[in-house]
């Protein structure tokens, strides 16, 4: 009797292990039936501008279309410098790789995630107006940069010559929230859900990229002209998972709310605040309309960050993209 027990235990167990192996094959087939690719993407503030991506990470969305996505934050000119070496497969903050593609680097914008600009000029308290920055320094991530352009933009449109303000570059937007906090700048250019979390503790919003409707490439996927070429299956993946994750964004508010308010460690009315204004920039296609991009390649070369004009057709390609969106219809 001690034995037959003992074997239907094994029976059992060895039954349990089989059921878990063939669930584990129901609920991810795509992660069994071939072997995960690797994949590097860099990333260059933890802001919510690249939420999509590391939801697409985090949710297992990426491992269902056969991909290991390693996220990596870049910051500045290393960007460029690892997406030229190799050492990064996408860029998801594609200002940085566009304007590198004006200036000659063989890269090529693919996707649009966000097309609407997601940036806040936040002050200290005791500024009140626009006028009161006069003579005094905001705070940017890095200059010659999209939120350079942004936070010049948005002190000239609210009527103060931009030339009154000093820029200065901290190198992160966690810099920036720190230079304010500190009281070492008198404002900072600052994105989701930073700008939420600092007008909460007092802290002065004087002007917003959404309130003139400003449109870019904020958020999206870059990579180099060679992979578009060498490897087009794991670019269509990466690209149909995206957008997985975009329609996953929108449906299911309940998941996407607690996962900010966990990831950036926010009160729960702060991440559904986040989580509002977020979805107001998606893109509904994954794309940016090119006189849009135009727009900012011009005030880039006003700006004398670019050394000509550029035709956007020289830097975004929408090839792969449009194949993946007749897959969708």
């Amino acid at each position: 009797m001690k034995s037959i027990t003992t074997d239907n235990s094994k029976i059992a167990a060895s039954n349990l292990m089989v059921f878990g192996l063939l669930l584990q094959l129901v609920l991810c087939p795509s992660t069994h039936a071939q072997e995960l690719k690797k994949v590097r993407m860099g990333y260059p503030a933890f802001s919510l501008t690249f939420l999509t991506f590391f939801v697409a990470k985090d949710a297992g969305i990426y491992k269902k279309h056969g991909l290991d996505v390693d996220m990596v934050q870049l910051a500045g000119a290393v960007q460029t410098s690892a997406l030229v070496a190799g050492e990064i497969d996408y860029l998801t903050g594609i200002t940085s790789p566009l304007v590198a593609a004006a200036r000659g680097l063989p890269f090529k914008g693919i996707m649009v995630t966000h097309e609407k600009t997601l940036f806040w000029i936040i002050a200290r308290p005791d500024i009140r107006r626009m006028e009161d920055l006069i003579g005094k320094t905001i705070a940017v991530d890095r200059l010659a940069t999209l939120q350079d352009l942004v936070a010049h933009d948005l002190v000239k449109r609210k009527g103060i010559n931009p030339d009154q303000v000093t820029f200065i570059q901290t190198g992160s937007v966690s810099n920036s929230v720190q230079s304010l906090s500190q009281g070492s700048v008198a404002a900072a250019l600052l994105s989701l859900p930073h700008n939420f979390v600092m007008t909460q503790k007092g802290y002065r919003e004087l002007a917003s990229a959404l309130e003139f409707n400003q449109r870019s490439a904020s958020g999206g996927i870059a990579t180099r002209e060679a992979k578009l070429k060498q490897d087009p299956a794991q670019v269509k993946a990466v690209i149909r998972a995206t957008f997985e994750a975009m329609d996953f964004n929108r449906k299911e508010k309940p998941w996407m709310v607690n996962y900010i308010q966990n990831k950036w460690k926010l009160t729960l009315k702060v991440a559904e605040e986040s989580y509002r204004t977020w979805l107001n920039g998606f893109t509904s296609d994954g794309k940016i309309p090119l006189k849009d991009l135009q727009e900012i390649y011009d005030t880039a070369l006003a700006s004398q960050l670019i050394p000509t004009a550029v035709p956007v057709s020289k830097v975004m390609d929408y090839t792969l993209l449009e194949e993946v969106l007749k897959e969708r219809r």
